[in-house]
């Protein structure tokens, strides 16, 4: 089934021009009416190599290049009340800035809000997303069907929990897709596409059991 990625909105991609290159330093001085080549600041290129390489092929490109989609950022008090996530507003903006030397992303987050670039970041939870994305990209692509799905994102901080959202479309046959990513997520499988309805009833139980934990630990 194709996938289609969404459109970055012009308030992101103005929030990740004016941010990347915060995370970078003029190469050499620039000559008259020449731009310098931009590399990633000394401070990230020692904290982690991905991000450094990222940021620099971000801006090489002269923008932001990857792959990006909004994120609904859910609360164990929404889930537990079973609120869907097609009720929540998509406060954040991810971006995949395209890979480096390394072969990995480095991942961008905008808060959509405040029209601002809030953090860079890379590890494990990064890579796997990017898999996952990229492996959905190139099924779609090989998809003769018409039934189409929009790329989103889900995250439950509460849990942990950072999940693919195929957002479905009813009037051409498409329906609604999650696909955790990797995790302490149980009894939720990473990579295991659920029908949005089965996806809700698991992270609803999920957080009235934390909870009723959290109640727990603070005692009486």
């Amino acid at each position: 089934m194709p996938i289609e990625m969404p459109e970055m909105p012009p308030a992101v991609a103005a929030a990740l021009a004016s941010g990347l290159p915060r995370f970078a330093v003029a190469a050499s001085p620039p000559a008259e009416n020449v731009t310098a080549a931009m590399l990633a600041r000394p401070s990230v290129t020692r904290s982690g190599r991905t991000i450094a390489r990222s940021i620099e092929t971000a801006l090489a490109q002269g923008g932001a290049a990857g792959v990006g989609a909004p994120m609904v950022v859910l609360g164990l008090d929404d889930l537990a009340k079973g609120k869907s996530p097609r009720q929540s507003a998509a406060r954040l903006w991810l971006q995949l800035l395209p890979a480096g030397d390394t072969g990995q992303r480095a991942l961008a987050e905008v808060d959509q809000t405040s029209g601002k670039l809030t953090s860079v970041s890379e590890g494990a939870e990064v890579k796997a997303l990017s898999k996952q994305i990229d492996k959905l990209s190139s099924a779609a692509s090989r998809s003769a069907s018409s039934a189409r799905q929009e790329l989103a994102l889900i995250s439950v901080p509460a849990l942990h929990l950072t999940a693919v959202w195929l957002k479905g479309d009813p009037a051409n046959g498409s329906d609604d897709v999650v696909i955790p990513n990797d995790g302490p997520i149980a009894p939720l499988v990473p990579g295991q596409r659920y029908p949005l309805a089965d996806f809700q009833k698991q992270v609803k139980a999920m957080a009235a059991d934390r909870m009723a934990k959290t109640k727990g630990d603070m005692g009486g």
